[in-house]
């Protein structure tokens, strides 16, 4: 019996972890979505400043080369940071939880495995008294 509440409380457990790692990702994916939305309308805009203002002091293809640059080293510093997700302190109780659920209810498993082929080895029946044991073999 006990072994079973272990394995529930693992459950719950587990099933508390992925609802706050749906919820972390949802909301991730929600903040991610809108700001896309305004950083792609700020991108035109910026880039087109940014162009006509290089283009006054600089030729044409070396503008769009520094804008480019500019660019990728803008872009790979946001997906850096997008791709630094670690679990919150929710997700890492609800898992370390579950673990201890379930290494206690391996164990409770194993004692209640254990007692009935132990007493099938000592040769003891359900009525208490000697049966047919295994070590008889070794004791001719």
């Amino acid at each position: 019996m006990r072994s079973i509440n272990l394995l529930k409380l693992a459950l719950d457990a587990e099933i508390l972890r992925l609802r706050a790692m749906v919820a972390r990702q949802s909301r991730r994916a929600a903040f991610g979505s809108i700001a896309i939305v305004f950083a792609l309308a700020v991108l035109a805009l910026a880039e087109i400043a940014g162009w006509q203002g290089l283009r006054l002091r600089v030729e044409a293809i070396p503008t769009t080369l520094i804008l480019l640059g500019i660019n990728l080293v803008i872009t790979a510093a946001f997906g850096l940071l997008a791709a630094r997700s670690t679990p919150g302190h929710a997700e890492r109780e609800a898992l370390r939880v579950r673990q201890q659920a379930l290494d206690a209810a391996r164990g409770s498993l194993l004692l209640t495995a254990g007692v009935p082929a132990a007493t099938a080895l000592l040769g003891l029946d359900r009525r208490g008294g000697r049966g047919r044991s295994w070590f008889r073999l070794l004791r001719r």
